[in-house]
């Protein structure tokens, strides 16, 4: 079915909408981005707020565990105890401490876990911070802007579980240190010096920002152990060519690779099911692109102002499609859509309008065509490619002589409209034991080299 048409929302619509003029696309980007990061500090008490050393405010968690919430300005020194009326101190939370300028010592029990963002933010006078290696988790910019880290050594500064928290230094190449195990958000925002970076296996999650606006990256290897890759990590690497990103990474945040002009190749991971929103707008180089068949979802604007985009599949799997998902990717020739019902969001803008648009008989992808008056083509699936891999093989033949069974046994099966498709390789209208013996003779033929 398609969506309902409506409102385009959120910064993807900021960053699109304007998408002719490049330079105000630039100033948006700055003022969305300067928003994003402005740490938002609680300025009332709550009745489920407790008052710790006169100055600093906790709560109590579900799991009985202390959270620490917010913080006095008078706030001097910053020394929580592991523990506090006989429960552990477990997290510290986003901007609990932000802008308190009169702190100059931070110390956290080896109790705390997690860390928020901005927690530490804009703390000038802060020049002592014990952070316990028993800290998991570190959120965006939790030091930014104090004088603790612009006093360290360097090179990558490390804090908690061996998190890269920041970078000192004007190097050209950058090795993060082996044993390393996460990367925080905004941990090498504007460096602009940095040209390469090398990142060890042992990191599992690139925090959002992690790399915003280094602008001379150009290339970038997300190895085999990360997970995750956060919102806008790689947003304004103007200068990104190349991405490769291991199949181990399950997740890419929105607007991740936003603005990159430069990007021409990127490897998404085979384990990826959902493409989120904007992840690769403004990409203007992005020559070609494969969608792993795990995908269900693509996100709005994921591939607005793509405009070197060629040609397109999505396979059967895909379940939805935001809208603006290939806006104005003025060079997009075809896109094609297997699934023949797939929720392709019912707006002008969710697909370039000279591009081609290529399905199945009365699917959504030619009700859409008709709707905005675009050009559409019936898709042709390579004959007993049930797989969706570009290849006719033994595996294919296999689930047409399933399918089979399972009808002749009175098992119900119903493949979807391409499986029917494709796996018709007689062209008869019907998938029996037939197709299934034509595509094992041709597969012969094949290896034996006729």
């Amino acid at each position: 079915m398609l969506q309902p048409q409506g409102k385009r929302k959120g910064v993807a619509a900021l960053h699109c909408k304007f998408r002719i003029k490049p330079w105000i696309f630039g100033i948006l980007s700055a003022l969305v981005m300067l928003f994003l990061i402005q740490p938002k500090v609680c300025a009332s008490e709550s009745s489920e707020e407790f008052l710790y050393n006169e100055n600093i405010y906790y709560q109590i968690n579900e799991r009985d565990e202390i959270v620490i919430t917010r913080s006095r300005a008078s706030v001097t020194e910053a020394c929580i105890p592991a523990a506090i009326d006989g429960m552990p101190v477990t997290e510290i939370q986003n901007n609990a401490f932000t802008g308190r300028t009169r702190l100059t010592k931070v110390v956290l029990p080896d109790t705390v876990t997690k860390i928020g963002d901005y927690a530490f933010f804009q703390c000038s006078r802060l020049d002592e911070v014990v952070i316990p290696e028993t800290t998991q988790k570190i959120g965006w910019g939790i030091l930014a802007e104090t004088p603790w880290l612009v006093n360290q050594p360097e090179g990558c500064i490390l804090a908690g579980n061996r998190i890269v928290i920041g970078y000192n230094g004007s190097s050209t190449s950058v090795s993060i240190p082996e044993g390393a195990t996460a990367i925080a958000g905004r941990a090498f925002a504007e460096c602009e010096s940095m040209m390469s970076v090398s990142i060890p296996g042992s990191v599992r999650e690139i925090g959002g920002l992690a790399f915003t606006g280094c602008s001379q990256l150009t290339e970038c290897t997300i190895p085999e152990g990360v997970v995750s890759i956060g919102e806008y990590a790689f947003n304004w690497c103007v200068a990104l060519q190349k991405v490769e990103i291991a199949d181990s990474v399950a997740s890419i945040g929105n607007h991740a690779f936003v603005g990159c002009s430069s990007l021409i190749s990127v490897v998404l991971p085979k384990g990826l099911t959902r493409i989120e929103n904007a992840v690769f707008c403004g990409c203007t180089n992005l020559k070609k692109i494969t969608i792993p068949s795990t995908v269900t979802d693509i996100g709005s604007d994921a591939f607005y102002g793509c405009v070197s985009l060629n040609e397109i599949t999505l396979r059967s799997t895909v379940l939805s499609m935001g809208d603006g998902a290939f806006g104005a990717c003025t060079g997009l020739q075809r896109l094609t859509i297997f699934n023949n019902t797939c929720k392709i969001s019912d707006t002008e803008e969710t697909i370039a309008e000279n591009t081609a648009i290529c399905g199945l008989r009365e699917s959504t992808a030619q009700i859409y065509a008709r709707n905005y008056g675009r050009q559409f083509e019936l898709a042709s699936p390579l004959p007993g490619d049930m797989d969706e891999n570009g290849k006719a093989e033994l595996c294919d033949a296999s689930s047409i002589l399933m399918l089979y069974a399972q009808e002749a046994a009175g098992v119900i099966s119903s493949p979807g409209a391409y499986q029917a498709l494709a796996g018709d390789v007689n062209g008869d209208g019907v998938l029996d034991i037939a197709d299934a013996s034509l595509l094992l003779k041709k597969y012969a033929e094949s290896a034996a080299g006729k």
